[in-house]
């Protein structure tokens, strides 16, 4: 049964999706899936004749047809379209398991991004085009922007010729640039209707976290005394792993939200408790706030419309009260106590401490004013393209690149004159608050852009992430709203939407918009929501 054949009998009964799926006593997903060929309409030719008027026979003729008739060949370059996306995400997730906790794998592994971000684009390219509607993207709220932050880049090498060097300054461009080429590429490959496979894999993933830490970090970090090995497939770096988590968790509250028959749904509470004991374990410190913050943006997002949603949403705030107190108690090792308290009697005072530890952006605009409009150049001051060559001789288990990238540049340190008199006095003697360097550290996003390349550049990437932020959050607001229950479409878009409100306070803490193991997946997301968003012409009206 042609997916093409049911659109059409659709169409020329002047009918939308979703008013055929009301008539078939179906879903809208599945609906869009019968159209693209994924599931078998054969079961409800009798239901399809009677809601398009088309007799049963009409659609019965679509079995002798050309080789495409009976969409076999459709679901093939489908499952090839889902597999490319889904091996990147699980590439992206796990490979530093393989190359650092059990190290089967050489370390260089950990370079996987870049050869994930060019089998994307070529995919994209060379897979045959759908040749439909679907694939407009809202390529002007992102393309502009990108183009000018490259624009922008450029200009800044220009202009400070004696302190750029290539290798900082291609990082620093692909770093920023590349997740907003992911979510094109990613937009063009994906094939309405597979929704529930990326749901599935994010859920997935998720267990195999939990299970790693239960049974390999957690014995580990006891043994050893030390809470940095609770990391998951993350190798060593444990703030890769909260950050998933708290996407991961977003979708779980939207399952049990949207989707209460899959059979995960009636785990998620226990599965929440167990997330945010996992956080805490990892020893983030600097995130509570944002997790905090986090949580209650779920509970309000999903206490509105639904009463699983507020159930879940009182219940979320109440497990991360009750989950952060029990840890501290059982594991004082953990030294969590001072954040707890300074979290509970004065949270500004995390604000304040972490705008003092900023200010030496201010003195660079004082004594060289011009750089708040050309900047010192990409990779030249405080950025993580500056600290993967500045730092390329520092024996931390996270430091992957530096051993490459001492042997680039023949065992010498790459260093500039504004970073050496503004970053490296503060970076190379941190203080310690709440128990952390975390706070301290003179690093952040923003004040990178703003030194690397000036207002301008800044203002075009803040602009896109805020922007992917509203887009994802807009179409939340209106799925929860209009999605028939047990459509996957709606947590994928709540989950989306953490992502990038988290990313977006991450930037504060250091350079996480570079780090392409959260931008990837979290711009993924984007791309797929916004791909199968638009299939549905009703809530794409009502977002347009």
């Amino acid at each position: 049964m042609t997916g093409e054949r049911v659109a059409t009998a659709r169409r020329e009964a002047g009918l939308t999706q979703k008013e055929l799926a009301d008539r078939l006593g179906v879903s809208l997903w599945n609906v869009e899936r019968m159209e693209d060929g994924q599931e078998d309409a054969l079961a409800r030719l009798d239901a399809l004749a009677r809601a398009t008027g088309k007799p049963r026979a009409w659609f019965d003729t679509a079995e002798s047809g050309d080789d495409h008739a009976d969409g076999t060949a459709a679901p093939e370059i489908d499952r090839a379209r889902v597999l490319v996306v889904a091996w990147a995400i699980i590439l992206l997730v796990c490979i530093r398991f393989f190359s650092e906790v059990v190290p089967l794998l050489p370390r260089a592994v950990n370079f996987i991004d870049i050869p994930i971000f060019v089998a994307l684009v070529l995919a994209a390219v060379l897979l045959p085009s759908q040749h439909t509607r679907l694939d407009r993207s809202p390529a002007l709220v992102f393309l502009l922007p990108g183009l000018a932050f490259l624009t922008v880049c450029a200009f800044s090498i220009l202009v400070n010729p004696g302190r750029i060097a290539t290798g900082p300054s291609l990082v620093f461009t692909y770093g920023y640039l590349a997740p907003v080429g992911v979510y094109f590429a990613v937009y063009r490959l994906w094939p309405v209707g597979a929704a529930m496979s990326l749901s599935r894999l994010f859920v997935g993933l998720a267990l195999l976290q939990l299970a790693v830490v239960a049974t390999i970090s957690l014995p580990r970090s006891l043994a050893q005394d030390n809470p940095d090995l609770v990391s998951g497939t993350f190798g060593a770096n444990a703030y890769q792993l909260v950050f998933f988590l708290l996407v991961a968790g977003a979708l779980l509250a939207g399952i049990f939200t949207f989707e209460p028959e899959r059979r995960v749904a009636k785990w998620v509470p226990v599965l929440f408790a167990a997330m945010l004991a996992t956080v805490f374990l990892a020893q983030y410190r600097a995130l509570i706030l944002t997790t905090a913050v986090t949580l209650l943006m779920i509970g309000l997002l999903l206490g509105t419309v639904k009463v699983r949603g507020l159930v879940l949403g009182l219940g979320v705030i109440a497990i991360f009260v009750g989950t952060l107190s029990l840890t501290a108690q059982s594991l004082p090792g953990l030294n969590l106590a001072p954040a707890v308290k300074a979290f509970t009697s004065n949270p500004g005072q995390m604000v304040v401490e972490r705008i003092r530890a900023l200010d030496h952006l201010s003195h660079l605009y004082t004594d060289h004013p011009r750089y708040m409009l050309t900047g010192t150049g990409p990779g030249t001051y405080a950025s993580r393209a500056w600290q993967t060559f500045a730092q390329a001789d520092r024996q931390s288990k996270s430091n992957v690149a530096g051993s490459y990238v001492l042997g680039l540049t023949g065992g010498k340190i790459y260093h500039t004159d504004v970073s050496d008199k503004y970053i490296s006095p503060q970076a190379d003697n941190p203080q310690v608050f709440q128990g952390s360097y975390a706070l301290k550290y003179p690093y952040s996003d923003y004040t990178s852009l703003l030194a690397e390349v000036g207002f301008f550049g800044f203002a075009a990437m803040v602009f896109i992430y805020v922007a992917a932020l509203f887009r994802a959050g807009k179409m939340t607001l209106i799925l929860r709203r209009v999605a028939p229950r047990g459509d996957p479409l709606p947590a994928l878009a709540l989950a989306s939407t953490v992502g990038f409100f988290v990313l977006l306070q991450m930037g504060i803490l250091q350079s996480w918009l570079e780090v392409t193991r959260l931008t990837f997946p979290t711009w993924i997301l984007l791309a797929v929501v916004s791909k199968e968003f638009h299939a549905r012409s009703d809530a794409d009206r009502a977002l347009t």
